[in-house]
């Protein structure tokens, strides 16, 4: 018997330890200047009731988290500091308030030619009428049987099964 030949592989060790992180960078936080300070101490001052001042900051930070935008904030500020007028012209420069409304093109969704069930009316559990432009349709094999019986206005649509079939 010949020994096998050796191979240079170097050996690898397994290792349940995992690797260390590295140190992530400092982020970037912008301190607010002093006339901003002064801006939210008035305003403390103006509104004068811990709780709604709460709520003013509360809305301030929805909008420093995009949850609502320039518009809505402005309105929904109004109601605390509205009746200072320094103070409202100063928020509404400090956001970049500028007056103009977003306009928003209201355009119907193209036809996909599909039927969606969903927006057709009922008839009982099972069943929907198909609209018009559907119901003219339909079917090719139908024997002389089912065009006495049958009807191309419902369509049959199981609730039952759209519920149980992927549990």
């Amino acid at each position: 018997m010949k020994p096998a030949p050796q191979i240079d592989v170097p050996p690898v060790l397994p290792t349940l330890v995992p690797a260390l992180p590295e140190p992530m960078a400092p982020s970037i936080t912008t301190a607010a200047s002093s006339e901003e300070l002064a801006f939210f101490d008035r305003v403390k001052k103006f509104i004068g009731n811990k709780n709604t001042m709460t709520e003013f900051l509360k809305l301030c930070n929805l909008y420093s988290q995009d949850l609502i935008d320039k518009n809505l904030l402005v309105f929904r500020v109004q109601n605390f500091i509205g009746g200072n007028p320094e103070l409202f012209v100063w928020f509404k420069s400090f956001i970049g308030y500028d007056g103009k409304e977003e306009i928003i093109e209201n355009r119907a969704r193209p036809v996909s030619g599909r039927v969606t069930l969903n927006n057709c009316r009922g008839l009982g559990p099972s069943y929907r009428y198909l609209p018009k432009r559907v119901s003219g349709t339909s079917c090719a094999t139908r024997s002389m049987l089912t065009m006495d019986t049958g009807t191309n206005q419902n369509l049959q649509w199981s609730r039952r099964a759209l519920q149980f079939s992927f549990k």
